[in-house]
């Protein structure tokens, strides 16, 4: 008889306990909802808040970006600037290009390393960009005279069959479109294609178009 009284008291118990356990679920549940309603809520003011401060703060960053960018857009072309070639010759008229050619003097083909501007004997050279005069040689059997120029950035130009004006020494600093020679009379090998000017660039030891560097085509 006791146990099955016993037996009743223990179910109302483990009811109770269920009871009281899902009410403290329930409890638990809406504090953990309002707490979570709360934080997000605050946060969201807060990101609100910092959206507006960036994006305002980012446009005063791309203004002074813009601002810059313009400052290094005219360092650029400041760097440009001191680079610009001019034509060494007034009269533009260029005969023979950069690349593989037919040389009529020697009668055979190879790499042409520079541009032939053609002109008469005495027409000025001048320097296509400023520097320091390297050297001044004289070939009187193939080449005939050779100023070269040595400039910044590894950058190099020769000026060959001419005549050095008078008082070029090696050493000598020279500006852009300074005169530096004279083209002289038609010689050397390549003497068939009439007095002109032999010009040729150097980057870092190592012959390139001289086209990279002057816009023949608008001439």
């Amino acid at each position: 008889m006791k146990d099955q009284e016993q037996k009743p008291k223990n179910k109302k118990l483990l009811t109770y306990y269920l009871i009281l356990g899902a009410c403290i679920l329930i409890i638990a549940a809406v504090a953990v909802a309002v707490t979570l309603s709360l934080t997000l809520g605050g946060n969201d003011m807060t990101l609100d808040g910092d959206d507006t401060d960036q994006t305002i703060d980012g446009d005063d960053d791309d203004t002074d970006d813009g601002n810059d960018d313009t400052d290094d857009d005219d360092d650029v072309e400041d760097t440009g600037s001191a680079t610009a070639f001019v034509m060494p010759v007034t009269d533009v008229d260029a005969v023979n290009s950069y690349g593989f050619y037919h040389n009529t003097t020697l009668d055979k083909y190879y790499l042409h390393t520079g541009i032939d501007f053609a002109g008469e004997a005495g027409d000025e050279v001048y320097a296509a960009l400023g520097g320091t005069v390297e050297s001044i040689t004289t070939d009187p059997v193939l080449m005939g005279t050779t100023v070269t120029i040595a400039h910044s950035d590894g950058l190099t130009t020769t000026y060959t069959f001419v005549d050095a004006v008078e008082g070029l020494e090696v050493g000598d600093a020279v500006e852009r479109g300074d005169v530096i020679a004279t083209i002289a009379e038609a010689m050397g090998q390549e003497y068939k294609d009439g007095a002109h000017l032999h010009f040729e660039v150097f980057l870092n030891g190592e012959s390139v178009d001289p086209e990279t560097y002057l816009d023949i085509s608008e001439k």
